[in-house]
């Protein structure tokens, strides 16, 4: 279900939700319309019954908001990693080719095929949480290739020091990447947060039998900021799916300045 939503834009989301929410605040509405429950409310009772549906939209509104603040930050974390990898792996072309041995010609050439396959074949899967099997074998070699260069002056030593270090950085912001494609809000807040909703639907239903046409109105733009601010936690909440997504720019970038260096 989830997987069929994050295929649908932002604002198909948005409309779908609020029709959703208005068509069971009213279904509530007639139902309620046709007990004897809301005729035998006294005035103060009434006035409580909104202060009780004020009060469950701004809990509402508190919640979603934390959890926007939650999904925000392991975006952008997860866009920070994604930069940085590309920027490791851009490091490790540039200082193999600055160490001057043609023999290491191989293990850029090896380096590029990597990166593409980052692009080709691991970054589609990373939508569904997988990990790309032939991206992980294409790395093997390089690292053993690379563990295997004996430097023989000061200068190849420090050089060497600097091209271990960044493997080593290209090979955690890798595996941080893999474990990006499964972060995400916990079940508990969207239960909470539809929970409440529920809540906020069966007393703006309420609201509506013991108020006037505008009353409508007032509850209805409510409804639309807390479904827009639910879609947009929505869209974020999941780094590697749908159109707000964490994008491979970064890494495409660095392969085309691998590709330029090398010719």
């Amino acid at each position: 279900m989830s997987d069929w939503l994050y295929s649908q834009s932002e604002l198909g989301i948005f409309f779908f939700g609020l029709i959703g929410s208005v068509g069971l605040m009213y279904l509530m509405s007639f139902a309620l319309r046709r007990t004897s429950i809301i005729a035998e409310v006294s005035d103060h009772e009434k006035e409580f019954l909104i202060a009780i549906q004020s009060g469950l939209v701004a809990l509402s509104a508190i919640v979603l908001s934390f959890s926007l603040v939650l999904v925000i930050t392991n975006f952008e974390r997860v866009d920070s990693n994604v930069a940085s990898e590309a920027s490791r792996i851009n490091d490790v072309d540039r200082l193999l080719q600055q160490y001057g041995d043609p023999s290491l010609n191989a293990i850029r050439e090896n380096l590029k095929k990597y990166t593409t396959s980052i692009l080709d074949d691991e970054w589609p899967m990373l939508k569904t949480k997988g990990e790309g099997v032939e991206t992980g074998n294409l790395f093997v070699p390089i690292s053993d290739a690379i563990g295997k260069i004996n430097p023989t002056t000061m200068r190849e030593s420090v050089i060497f020091s600097e091209i271990l270090k960044k493997m080593n950085e290209v090979m955690e912001l890798r595996e941080s990447r893999l474990e990006s494609a499964h972060i995400g809000l916990h079940r508990i807040y969207w239960i909470v947060n539809f929970s409440i909703l529920l809540g906020v639907l069966f007393m703006s239903a309420v609201a509506l039998l013991l108020n006037r046409w505008l009353t409508a109105v007032g509850i209805t733009l409510e409804l639309a900021a807390l479904i827009g601010l639910m879609t947009i936690v929505f869209a974020c909440d999941q780094p590697f799916k749908g159109a707000v997504s964490v994008k491979s720019d970064a890494i495409s970038d660095a392969l085309k300045t691998i590709e330029a260096r090398q010719k």
